[in-house]
């Protein structure tokens, strides 16, 4: 960062009432994220671009407050000097938060076990937390994530607008899968959930799970869905890895573990667990299909493929747990 973007980040961070700070710097690699560490605590500020829903930052901070009261470590936002939100600085809008230490995912295959089952815990002791949130008209305040409603829409483009290779995949999955995927995410239990709880979201200390981050998409689901989407996001790098692709089958009943060790998953939730990944893919790829960013689309049908492909050896991976 030169002079010039230091003055600017030093600016906006003084209407927070913080202490003197000793350093700035991007976190991630990302020019809209940093890291600012004072004398005291360590914060993140963050640039989130377009002008912000205030109400939904006043339901996400309640929320987010609620969470840390059950003793879950969450980026829960600083309110400025004047008591608001956000700081308004050259057409962004920057939010203060606490920064959680972390370090980088194990890389060890034999820890991924372990890690499975602390994540399975800890997003069991999430979903804990948000269900007992008193909010009575959290419907009005937040969105509803419904994947089962989304399959039929699939289903009617079945592939249209995908290059020819994806577009088979994606058509014989839904073809061969997609009523049963449908019916197997319909009608579950659904609460307050993550809605990104892909492994950048969970931070770790090894195999601990020390925090979440990136809670702005908090909404009413189902409990399958931040399971199923954390869990995949292990897999779609490396499925042209065979032994990688093994561990990642046998560490799979342990996440179902962690979580049951905390509270118990219906049957009709653990049946739906592997569709819920073929539905996040499909979600995905149509998304970055729009995007017109096609490796990316190779990479989620890829990732689907192998779902389909493997789907009994993942269903009974996963009923072990």
């Amino acid at each position: 960062m030169n002079t010039e973007q230091l003055a600017f980040i030093q600016t906006v961070l003084d209407h927070w009432d913080i202490p003197p700070v000793q350093s700035i710097e991007t976190l991630g690699g990302k020019d809209t994220v940093f890291k600012v560490a004072t004398v005291g605590e360590t914060f993140v500020l963050k640039d989130i671009w377009n002008a912000p829903d205030l109400d939904r930052l006043a339901f996400t901070h309640a929320l987010l407050e609620h969470v840390t009261r059950a003793g879950l470590q969450v980026p829960l936002p600083y309110l400025t000097r004047s008591a608001q939100f956000v700081v308004p600085a050259d057409t962004h809008f920057y939010l203060l938060t606490k920064f959680i230490e972390a370090s980088e995912y194990p890389r060890d295959p034999a820890q991924l076990p372990e890690l499975f089952f602390n994540t399975g815990q800890a997003i069991a002791k999430l979903h804990q937390a948000l269900a007992t949130y008193p909010d009575k008209d959290q419907s009005q305040k937040t969105w509803r994530e419904d994947p089962a409603g989304r399959v039929p829409g699939w289903m009617s483009t079945l592939g249209e607008g995908f290059p020819a290779p994806q577009a088979a995949v994606i058509e014989r999955t839904l073809r061969e899968r997609g009523a049963v995927m449908e019916a197997a995410m319909r009608g579950l239990p659904e609460q307050l959930i993550h809605r990104d709880c892909h492994p950048g979201n969970v931070l770790v200390q090894g195999t601990r799970v020390v925090g979440f981050i990136d809670c702005d998409h908090i909404c009413i689901g189902p409990r399958f869905f931040d399971l199923s989407y954390y869990v995949l996001h292990h897999l779609k790098w490396v499925t042209e890895d065979k032994a990688a692709t093994d561990h990642w089958l046998t560490s799979l009943p342990y996440l179902l573990s962690g979580y049951n060790s905390q509270q118990a998953l219906l049957p009709e939730e653990v049946v739906a667990l592997p569709y819920g990944m073929m539905a996040y893919h499909l979600m995905l790829a149509h998304w970055s299909l729009s995007r017109s960013n096609f490796e990316s689309v190779a990479l989620e049908v890829r990732a689907l493929d192998w779902i389909d492909r493997h789907f009994d050896v993942i269903a009974k991976a996963i009923a072990s747990g």
